[in-house]
């Protein structure tokens, strides 16, 4: 099945207060070998916040975000896969629970009647389902215009004398493709490695705290196992065996 466009409109329960609340309105529209996109993004009601404790939260008063471009094959694939296999439901606004989020997504099938509604939760997608494809979108869309950079992980086992390992894993929202460089026993080797790759390694990592406190700024050069997200911290992962078994068995 072929799409003239797909548009989703999403706003976060009533029940959630700024600065976390936003609402968004999101157009695709499928292309020969490519997607169009044109998205909009709104902060409601921060201009009653403190400047501080915004910042202290990690936000800003000017967060809201547009941007109109395109994204490759890749993407076109995987938003009209998703649009085939969903079941909208009419949903009235007024009926909405406090506690309720609202979406409205409208499928305009090539040569098909319309379709409106909210992802029906008996069939095969739900509305986890498009909100974790659209924040996927939304960093593409970021990494675009240099906003964000690509993922970036690196992982290193240090064995003293003994050949240690190093791994350094790279994920592009825009490309929708994780590399990865191992260097080991002298050797070094590159492979790509499915999209889904980045979901299961990002559920492990990010299912332990970092304390920023206990990081090392320096490369470490001691024995154990180390993780780094990007930045210039460096974290001692000796003791979350999960974590260093998921990224040395890609």
């Amino acid at each position: 099945m072929s799409f003239t466009s797909i548009q989703i409109r999403y706003q976060t329960a009533r029940s959630l207060p700024a600065p976390y609340a936003y609402f968004y309105t999101l157009t695709l529209t499928p292309l020969v070998g490519e997607i169009g996109v044109d998205l909009a993004i709104t902060y409601p009601d921060r201009d009653d916040i403190d400047e501080d404790e915004l910042i202290a939260e990690g936000y800003t008063r000017d967060d809201d975000f547009s941007w109109t471009g395109r994204l490759p094959q890749t993407w076109r694939q995987t938003l009209i896969s998703l649009a085939e296999k969903t079941k909208l439901q009419r949903v009235d606004e007024e009926q909405l629970g406090e506690d309720d989020d609202f979406w409205d997504i409208k499928l305009e099938p090539t040569g098909g009647p319309v379709r409106q509604g909210r992802p029906d939760q008996r069939s095969n997608s739900s509305p986890d389902d498009w909100q974790y494809l659209v924040q996927e979108l939304i960093q593409a869309a970021y990494e675009s215009i240099g906003r964000e950079r690509p993922f970036e992980l690196t992982y290193l086992r240090i064995n003293g004398r003994q050949e240690g390992m190093e791994l350094r894993m790279t994920a592009s929202f825009v490309a929708r493709n994780v590399q990865i460089l191992t260097l080991q026993d002298r050797r070094e080797r590159t492979r790509t490695l499915p999209w889904s790759t980045l979901q299961r390694v990002m559920s492990t990592v990010y299912a332990y705290d970092y304390d920023p406190a206990e990081a090392q700024i320096k490369r470490p050069r001691t024995d154990g196992r180390w993780l780094n997200l990007g930045t210039d911290d460096w974290y001692d992962i000796t003791d979350y065996t999960e974590v260093s078994e998921t990224l040395e068995h890609l």
